[in-house]
């Protein structure tokens, strides 16, 4: 790594600049260390961020979530040829003016990447920020966190997908039902599928845009490799219409394996996900009066990976449920097959594995679970294979821990259409 900059206070609208020297052309990293005065759980407190600019151009903007805790923030400089850069900074928090940034240090890191690990960093889009409610939505609410990835095919050559993770998502389902139908209040989005011809380079591009509408990016000039997309719904859906003034370079940092893993893989991979997650609940949806919106304390929930195969995918297939000891209560994470009009609270998405969340009662903790039981809740269906299963939980010091491993093959069917899959021993 290379040092910018070392311990440095900057106070809203300070900046400074310096030169970098790029001693070999490749992909690099900017590393920000740095703590600030704001806090994520604190109304018009939440964040500032450092806008930075490459030879007196806009580069990006580094949104400092984690407060007054010290945070390393990594983001995608680009690809740089070997020479010297004009690097410029500044401190912005419009949210509080008297907020101010402490820096610790700022560094280049070259990446060393496989091949496709760089096909993944060369066509990642840049996103801008969201401007809904105000200029500057994510500086206070559903902020962008990772970028994952997986790699697929077509007729003609490679496909890299790239999905988004922001902290929540204002719109769209209430709170409640997001743990039920996701396992999670973070709202994870396919971005953008980007078609590679044989020489790996663009054919077209595809994104998701407002209602979850699949979209041809019209941007896409001959010989252009950069997309930029803008978060355009305040349910995290995209438009390539860029009316913002702020923007975020990431690092795709996961090839998700989606055969073997649920999306929500990515709460484990990124631990301080979880707490931003939790930060911004205890801000906004303790006091909520939307219905199934109001949420107390999310490590009051376990949290449920397992997968579901033999069926349509899309539709409602499999409830789970747990039975604390000394109860003859079954708690469901489908809410017992809740729907309002056509919505369900069951898992619905496209994908084999997935994730889910089941409320604890408030005295009781993960260790008092006596079983665990799986069942098919679409009369529709005539069988239903369910495999393995793991639960997580808060811990004491707020971290989400793994507790619960199982590994099964389940079938189920219309006339035995539940099953035991776990039972805590004796």
């Amino acid at each position: 790594m290379d040092s910018v900059l070392n311990s440095l206070k900057l106070r809203h609208l300070e900046s400074g600049k310096t030169t970098i020297n790029i001693k070999e052309e490749g992909y690099y990293a900017i590393c920000l260390k740095a703590s600030a005065s704001t806090s994520w759980q604190e109304e018009n407190n939440e964040s500032l961020m450092i806008r930075i600019s490459v030879d007196k151009k806009h580069h990006q903007d580094m949104v400092l979530f984690y407060g007054r805790e010290s945070f390393i923030y990594k983001r995608l400089l680009g690809k740089m040829k070997q020479g010297t850069y004009d690097f410029e900074w500044i401190c912005d928090s419009p949210r509080n003016n008297q907020a101010y940034a402490e820096i610790e240090s700022l560094t280049i890191e070259k990446l060393e990447l496989s091949d496709q690990e760089s096909l993944a960093v060369h066509y990642a889009p840049t996103l801008f920020g969201r401007s809904v409610y105000s200029r500057y939505d994510n500086l206070f609410t559903d902020i962008p966190l990772e970028m994952i990835y997986f790699f697929d095919e077509w007729d003609h050559g490679k496909v890299i997908e790239y999905h988004m993770v922001f902290s929540h998502e204002d719109e769209g389902t209430p709170a409640v039902l997001l743990m039920s139908k996701w396992g999670r209040l973070l709202d994870i989005e396919y971005m953008a599928r980007v078609y590679l011809n044989d020489r790996d380079e663009i054919d077209h591009v595809d994104y998701q845009g407002p209602e979850h509408k699949v979209k041809r990016y019209k941007n896409l000039l001959k010989g252009e490799e950069q997309i930029f997309l803008q978060t355009a719904t305040c349910n995290g859906n995209f438009t390539d219409e860029i009316t913002s003034d702020y923007s975020f370079s990431f690092i795709p940092s996961y090839e998700w394996k989606l055969e073997h893993e649920a999306r929500e893989v990515v709460m484990e991979k990124f631990p301080y996900i979880n707490q931003v997650m939790r930060w911004e609940a205890e801000r906004q949806l303790k006091t909520s009066m939307l219905p199934y919106n109001s949420i107390q304390d999310v490590t009051q929930y376990i949290y449920i990976q397992s997968s579901v195969w033999d069926v349509v995918l899309g539709q409602p297939t499999v409830d789970i449920l747990y039975r604390l000891k000394g109860e003859d209560e079954w708690h469901s994470s489908s809410l017992h097959d809740k729907k309002i009009g056509s919505f369900s609270a069951a898992y619905t998405g496209p994908y084999h594995h997935f994730a889910t969340a089941i409320r604890l009662p408030e005295v009781n903790f993960i260790q008092d679970i006596e079983e665990i039981k799986v069942v098919l809740i679409n009369e529709k269906l005539p069988k239903a294979t369910v495999r393995n299963l793991k639960v997580l939980a808060y811990t004491e010091k707020s971290e989400l821990q793994q507790y619960i491993k199982a590994e099964f093959n389940q079938q189920l069917n219309q006339v035995e259409s539940e099953k035991v899959i776990w039972r805590r021993e004796k």
